[in-house]
Order: C-alpha cells, then sequence, then structure tokens
C-alpha cells in the first residue's frame, strides 16, 4: 500500500484528519486553558452527558474515565427521552458537533424544564444559539470535520468540564502525555508501507470483528472500535463486555459451523482491569480461539489512564481507515445516515 493509492480512494481525505489528530488534542488544550465556567458546582448531585454517534464517543470516554474517581453518579444518554431522576441537582452537558442533533436538542430541552444546569460542547448551529439565549455555558469548538473525526475537539472540553466539576484524579500532566503518545503512535501508523494498524486491517479483511473489553473504562473504547469500522470501513462489527458475556454470549459459540473462519475477535486489555476480569479474559480466549479466523489481545499503552484509554483509540480509528482501502471504500461518506436523515425530515 502507498500515498497513491490511498489518494485515490480516500477523496474526501480522512488520512488528514487522522494525521492531525496530535495536532487537534494540543490546539483543544491552549484554546480551553483558560476557560472559566460560571456553572453552580454545589448544586450538582448527578451528571448526565447526553449525544449521539460521533458526537457521543468523547462524552462516553469521559463517563468511563471517571467510573471510580467521580462522586456522583454520570450516566450516559442516546436519546430523546431522559431518566426520571434528572432534576434541579443535575447537570447535563449537551455533546453535539453540528450543533442540530435533534435527540441531543429534545433532551436538553427536557432536562431543563425540570429545572437542570446544562452546558454545551458544539460548533455552532441551534445548541449554540440555545446556550446563549438561555445564559449556560458553552464551549464552541472548531466545525467542518466529520464528528468522529473531531474527537480531540470534543473531549478536551469536556476533559476541562470534569476538571471544574472535581470529578477526575488525573490532570494536565495526563492531558500533556496522551499528546505526546498520540503524536508517537501517529508516526508510525501513517506509514502505509508497514505498521500495526495496516497488519491488523489486512487480517481483519472478510471477516466480522468482535470486539471483547471490560466494562467498565475500556467500555467505550470497544465501542469506538465497533463505530470506526461500521462508519469507515463500512462494515458490520459486534462487541460486548466482561464479565456479562461469560454469564450468557460464551454459550452462544457453541453453534457456529456456519460462521467457522468468518469471525476475528480483538480482546482489549487494560492493566487496571478487574483481575476476575482478567482471569475470564484468559479461558473466553482459550474456549473461542479455535473457532475464530483469527483472535489477539491488544494492551493499552501509556502511563496514565487517559493514554492508555486513547492508544486503543487511535489503534481503532487507523485500522478501520484501512480497512476501508484494502476494500476500495472511501472511508468519509456515511450515505445511509445521511438517507436516513433526509427521509426523518420528511416524516
Amino acid at each position: 500500500m502507498d500515498l497513491s493509492l490511498i489518494q485515490s480512494i480516500d477523496t474526501q481525505n480522512m488520512w488528514s484528519y487522522l494525521e492531525g489528530f496530535p495536532n487537534q488534542w494540543e490546539e483543544a488544550r491552549a484554546m480551553t486553558e483558560e476557560i472559566e465556567f460560571t456553572i453552580d458546582t454545589d448544586r450538582v448531585r448527578t451528571i448526565c452527558l447526553v449525544g449521539m454517534g460521533g458526537s457521543a464517543i468523547g462524552a462516553d470516554l469521559i463517563r468511563a474515565y471517571c467510573y471510580e474517581s467521580s462522586p456522583y453518579p454520570i450516566q450516559m444518554l442516546r436519546h430523546y427521552e431522559i431518566p426520571g431522576w434528572v432534576d434541579e441537582h443535575t447537570l447535563i452537558i449537551g455533546c453535539s458537533y453540528s450543533g442540530n442533533t435533534e435527540e441531543t436538542l429534545t433532551a436538553l430541552d427536557k432536562a431543563r424544564a425540570r429545572g437542570a444546569q446544562a452546558m454545551a460542547v458544539t460548533s455552532g448551529g441551534a445548541l449554540m444559539l440555545k446556550a446563549a439565549k438561555e445564559g449556560f455555558d458553552y464551549i464552541k469548538i472548531p466545525g467542518g470535520l466529520p464528528p468522529r473525526s473531531a474527537l480531540g475537539y470534543i473531549f478536551v472540553p469536556l476533559f476541562r468540564i470534569g476538571q471544574h466539576l472535581d470529578i477526575m484524579d488525573e490532570d494536565e500532566e495526563a492531558l500533556e502525555e496522551t499528546n505526546k503518545l498520540l503524536a508517537e503512535q501517529n508516526g508510525l501508523m501513517a506509514n502505509p508501507e508497514d505498521n500495526e494498524a495496516l497488519s491488523l486491517a489486512e487480517k481483519l479483511d472478510d471477516t466480522l470483528p468482535i470486539v471483547y473489553s471490560d466494562a467498565t473504562m475500556m467500555e467505550p473504547v470497544n465501542l469506538r472500535w465497533r463505530e470506526q469500522f461500521e462508519e469507515n470501513a463500512k462494515t458490520l462489527a459486534y462487541g460486548n463486555t466482561l464479565p456479562e458475556m461469560t454469564h450468557n454470549e460464551i454459550v452462544g459459540w457453541e453453534r457456529i459451523v456456519h460462521l467457522t473462519g468468518r469471525l476475528s475477535v480483538i480482546m482489549l486489555v487494560d492493566r487496571e482491569d478487574n483481575e476476575r476480569v482478567k482471569q475470564r479474559m484468559k479461558i473466553v480466549e482459550e474456549l473461542i480461539e479455535d473457532q475464530t479466523a483469527w483472535l489477539h489481545l491488544f494492551e493499552t499503552r501509556g502511563k496514565s489512564r487517559l493514554a492508555r484509554m486513547f492508544s486503543l483509540v487511535q489503534l481503532a480509528d487507523w485500522t478501520s481507515f484501512y480497512l476501508a482501502i484494502l476494500n476500495s471504500t472511501d472511508p468519509t461518506p456515511v450515505a445511509k445516515i445521511d438517507l436516513l436523515k433526509s427521509k426523518l425530515a420528511e416524516a
């Protein structure tokens, strides 16, 4: 594979978005470094993050990142409807890259009607207008990218909000380490002649990728892998988390003769995964390996929890890109999403 082949297929230049991720992260750090908020933190008892698709994954990563450090319950909401517990002690954070995501806007309105405080991360649209009109905090981020390619712009502002709310146990050093790690990995993965992501894509080609991980910190990383396979490579992907899948799904592997040789398994592993989950992961590997076309464990890299999460997020992004190129598929367009939205507009 070479750049000329990539350029002939990647007509909307997804390559540049992936290659620019470390710079995007650094830019987001700089533009939010001195940001101030008016939110009344003394009122906050629960936190509800709301978003969809590529706009939501940054919020989901924050939720999982704060799994053990947040003194408040945090829920990620991907829907029009809001939980019954949302009230004046709730902080609802709307994440919509375009600012026009109808589910996010609807849920935000319903939470505001119950007295919830609100914040927003967006590049503009109706969400920014709403924040300006109603006088709640918002962070405006650069627009013009596919939402899934704006993860740095979306995540870092949410990290700043988390710092302000004092729900995290890592600080600026984690942001800096992650920035350096993304740049280092990018230097390797952007080499189309030989790199880990391309090698993985070649192994996954013509198979159904299945992603397994622990259900806490790694859950949204697992989801990012599947979403990127689906949006970039236009291929179905499936996934589940442990320990739950060992109480049901593992039995489903007994009758897959018709799928033998067509399933590939990716296991995402972090050193802080629950010890019993680690043991379960090893046993699952033993039980299903001979029924897969390919199975491999990928361990997170880095010192901080933040860097470790994003080490595998970045691998997912590049792997899905190369899988698209291997199948002569332009990774940027999402035709079925566009068609669905147009049909919804007609309804």
